[in-house]
């Protein structure tokens, strides 16, 4: 999609390093697989080799709020880690502690790396290019990603369509600045891409992007003429895309996509084509000064126009807007134009409520990070639909983290913020617009995870890290002395090492339990990550089947000990305690198991929890029929 001269500027004045930081924001980009465990593992030791010979190579020099952000950022790291002391999870929060300290490594990487700010905009335009072009190839190819037939909202290769519109609003502003035809076809390849992932906030977000490039930029004429072609291009694509069911349709047989797909490649390629010779011959007209001061007041006037028709819109239908948003639903929302017209938050504002109750019982503290999934399954209303984030990133913080993770997640993004403003007033033209299209991308992506999961996803926060960590550096800064070098470097080693191992140890224990058939390989597993339930669980199962009750036991109320709020723990223990006569030990576990998940296995009417409770009590609850209730039973 775009030509190869970018390509060529970058990696000439990258180099080997900048080289290898475009590989790891590629891997991120392109095989991260949602939150898939595996390769954060493998994506995340690249990250953290690159920071560490980085830094050890050249040092990490930055001004005080590049030094805060970094400051703030590994600090979260430390205090996602310390979480799991009290954590109702401590697995999970060790999961989490291996994400934001890969996080960190590609910030470090990208202050290390102290690139030109117009050098990583040019690289991002190609990575986006190829992200662009590969997920609307996925859709035109349904082989290349089958699980279309099912949902058809555009995720590829990322496994989530909100996240894959994230990236769509980061091109944005991105596009802008490359002007010219291959802006105007990167920007009609975003607006694309954001519209088939059906997502409304990243439309939203798109929009106001470029409202703000529009506004801060040196060209607005040359700006709006690409916003009307390239985008204006997409959006009418994306309404011929409507009329495809095998494009935006879920459910769709195999031979409908097919047909649909090749009918809708055929149309992209001669959109762009045609995207590229309208931006060429606009770009060879002249604009009269006067004109342009027309042009730059109709389109403010339209503006201003617009925001007032919204304002007064939402003030008009406020209460309804808000039903909407408010008002629960019991499955995903449906795809196509039924979801970008939607006003519900599709369960967010109940999951909202739950974090915030959460961090109103654990203000200081927390409950650990990554221990939301927890938090849901206590308080849902629901069995039909539950989660592990609550699709707010700094609420999230407050739930998990308390006060301290919440504060220095905010001072990552306030030091971040306060650099990039720095960076812009005192960088040159040219800089000072690359500044200004990265600022904005590192905003759209900021907002978002207001209303997303994106702190869970590689994808998107570890390329967001290393363009922070590049508009945050010093690349003026003079090379540390090779005396310091080399403590940098022993330091950086030690760190990267020690970083890989929290990395591989919860992943080799997954691995391990997944093919263990005896009690000496669990205990392998369990010797890697000493921190899982499931470990504990399966051993404590294995040992029963042998007869070592005694054992089982104890290893089952060890893993309640670990995960005392852990609706599955306290399950398992209450099933054991029952096999083995052990009644009233078994109502107890199996009433905390109910407590801690009311729509789980323990909640199921005459079940084992009911039936424990007969034996107890001698009593059976009204939501168990009689006709139901296990023989015998009076």
């Amino acid at each position: 999609m775009l030509a190869s001269a970018p390509v060529r500027t970058a990696a000439e004045r990258a180099g080997g390093a900048g080289l290898a930081s475009c590989a790891a924001a590629f891997c991120a980009l392109f095989f991260a697989n949602g939150s898939d465990v595996s390769r954060l593992v493998w994506i995340g030791a690249i990250a953290l080799v690159l920071a560490a010979a980085l830094a050890g190579r050249r040092g990490v020099a930055t001004g005080g709020a590049g030094a805060a952000f970094l400051g703030c950022l590994l600090g979260l790291a430390v205090w996602t880690g310390a979480s799991t002391v009290w954590s109702l999870s401590p697995d999970r929060s060790w999961q989490a502690t291996n994400r934001v300290l890969v996080y960190a490594a590609f910030a470090v990487a990208g202050m290390a790396l102290a690139a030109r700010p117009s050098t990583a905009v040019r690289v991002a335009a190609v990575l986006l290019a190829a992200l662009y072009g590969w997920a609307l190839l996925a859709k035109c190819v349904p082989n290349l990603y089958p699980d279309y037939e099912r949902v058809a909202r555009l995720r590829a290769p990322l496994g989530y369509w909100n996240e894959l519109g994230l990236l769509g609003a980061v091109g944005v502003p991105v596009a802008l600045w490359v002007r010219g035809r291959v802006g105007a076809v990167l920007l009609f390849a975003a607006t694309l891409v954001t519209c088939l992932t059906y997502s409304r906030f990243g439309i939203a977000l798109a929009l106001l992007a470029a409202v703000a490039w529009t506004f801060l930029g040196d060209d607005r004429v040359r700006s709006l003429a690409d916003l009307v072609v390239g985008g204006g291009a997409g959006l009418a694509l994306f309404g011929v895309a409507l009329a495809l069911p095998g494009i935006t349709a879920d459910g769709e047989p195999d031979h409908v996509r097919w047909r649909d797909g090749l009918i809708f490649a055929a149309l992209v390629l001669v959109a762009a084509c045609a995207v590229a010779a309208a931006s060429s011959w606009l770009e060879r007209r002249e604009v009269a000064e006067h004109g342009r001061r027309a042009i730059e007041r109709w389109a403010a006037r339209a503006g201003v126009a617009a925001a007032v028709v919204v304002v007064v819109l939402a003030g008009v239908f406020a209460q309804r807007l808000w039903h909407g948003f408010a008002n629960p639903v019991t499955s995903q929302i449906g795809g196509g134009s039924v979801n970008v017209a939607s006003l519900n938050s599709g369960n967010r504002w109940r999951w909202w409520q739950e974090e915030w109750q959460a961090f109103t019982d654990h203000p200081a503290l927390g409950t650990g990070a990554g221990t939301f999934h927890l938090t849901d399954l206590r308080l849902r209303e629901s069995s039909l639909v539950t989660t592990d984030e609550p699709h707010n990133t700094p609420l999230q913080m407050l739930g998990e983290l308390g006060v301290p993770g919440f504060l220095l997640f905010l001072g990552a993004i306030a030091a971040a913020a306060a650099a990039i403003v720095r960076a812009r007033r005192a960088a040159e033209p040219r800089e000072r617009a690359a500044v200004t299209a990265l600022g904005l991308a590192l905003a759209v992506f900021a907002v978002h995870t207001v209303a997303d999961m994106d702190w869970s996803f590689l994808a998107s926060c570890g390329p967001a890290c290393l363009v922070a960590g590049i508009l945050l550096g010093c690349p003026r800064a003079a090379a540390p002395a090779r005396a310091t070098r080399r403590l940098l470097a022993a330091g950086a080693i030690l760190v990267a090492l020690g970083g890989i191992y929290s990395l591989s140890a919860p992943w080799l224990a997954q691995r391990a339990l997944a093919s263990a058939a005896t009690i000496s390989e669990v205990k392998t597993a369990h010797a890697y990550d000493p921190l899982s339930t499931a470990a504990l669980l399966e051993w404590a199962t294995l040992e029963d089947v042998n007869g070592d009750t005694l054992q089982a036991a104890q290893h089952f109320r060890d893993a309640t000990a670990l995960e005392p709020e852990s609706s599955e723990a306290w399950f398992a223990l209450g099933g054991f305690y029952y096999e083995h006569k052990d009644f009233a030990r078994a109502y107890d576990a199996l009433d905390k198991a109910w407590h801690f998940d009311r729509f789980g296995p323990a909640g199921i009417a005459c079940g084992l929890l009911d039936q424990a409770r007969h034996k107890v009590l001698g009593v059976w609850p009204p939501s168990c029929p009689r006709g139901s209730r296990p023989a015998g039973s009076p």
